[in-house]
């Protein structure tokens, strides 16, 4: 039994608490917003609210728990971008609103900087070692880690099913700090068929250096990337062009900021719609809540449709 609590985002008081079924994610919702309409909230918002809720996954094998937010004006009849933050190791699904983006984005849409959009915050866990060597054992190949079919099979879907969302793979994007900004990495680059923008802050990439077939190897085990002849023309293939990626890193105490500026250029070489910008500090999230008006506009800004 999933709960939802519907937080009133400004004072984070909460409004109100009513239980819910939580079907898996491809069983999706009969209707859209039914569940707001049922708590007796009005619709559209008059102000932004964030919904705690979980979906329980058959690849995680447990309750998801998760966080979204809505901006000021949802429920009138048009469609929303869509934002999935991933968190850092250690931490949980209310990271990103913790450090404050719920906030940023209300100010920025009234602003009219941004576009209003939808954010949605899962709790994130990457595969263990063990999990990781059970896999290659089965077959002898990596497959698809279970966070990952997790996001494409079950919670997008249950999304798209249950909210006003823009269901095209140029208004959803994906992007994570830490931990949460390697998977989210690797989730877009294997699924711009699902995302167009991916953000990498301060990213703990799987290599220190990308250079050579270094970036086939990490998101392409299988296919052989020793035999790849033109890197530009297999990721041409892999559709990687289609991807927009913002990366950062720390210039001090910050263990990936060598890998990320090595995947940057590995980027730039493969002709991958990029930018890296270094700031000044270490990995931490100090940066990332002083730059979410950068982070949130390069998704959504100027995107009125």
């Amino acid at each position: 039994m999933g709960v939802y609590n519907c937080l009133m985002k400004r004072t984070f008081e909460v409004f109100i608490i009513f239980p819910v079924l939580i079907c898996i994610a491809l069983c999706g919702c009969a209707e859209k917003n039914k569940y707001l309409r049922e708590s007796g909230i009005a619709l559209p918002l008059k102000d932004s609210m964030v919904i705690d809720f979980s979906v329980k996954s058959n690849y995680m094998r447990r309750e998801m728990p998760c966080r979204i937010y809505l901006p000021k004006g949802y429920g009138g009849g048009r469609d929303y971008p869509v934002w999935y933050g991933l968190n850092s190791y250690g931490t949980t699904e209310s990271m990103w609103i913790q450090a404050g983006i719920t906030e940023s984005a209300d100010e920025l849409i009234d602003l009219g900087t941004i576009s209003p959009l939808i954010m949605v915050f899962p709790y994130t866990r990457d595969a263990t070692a063990q999990e990781l060597k059970k896999d290659f054992e089965d077959d002898g190949k990596f497959d698809e880690r279970n966070m990952d079919r997790f996001m494409c099979e079950e919670l997008i879907p249950y999304i798209d099913s249950c909210y006003d969302t823009a269901r095209s793979a140029d208004k959803r994007y994906i992007g994570g700090f830490s931990m949460g900004g390697a998977i989210a990495l690797r989730l877009a680059l294997r699924h711009t068929d699902i995302f167009s923008k991916v953000g990498g802050y301060s990213p703990a990439v799987t290599f220190r250096d990308y250079s050579g077939r270094q970036l086939e190897q990490w998101l392409f085990p299988n296919d052989n990337p020793d035999m790849i002849d033109d890197t530009i023309k297999f990721d041409r293939k892999k559709k990687l062009d289609k991807l927009a990626v913002y990366l950062d890193a720390g210039n001090s105490n910050d263990p990936f900021s060598v890998g990320v500026q090595s995947l940057y250029d590995a980027l730039q070489k493969r002709r991958i719609k990029s930018e890296f910008h270094l700031y000044n500090g270490g990995h931490s999230l100090d940066h990332n809540k002083r730059n979410f008006q950068n982070y949130l506009q390069f998704y959504v800004a100027g995107n009125r449709n």
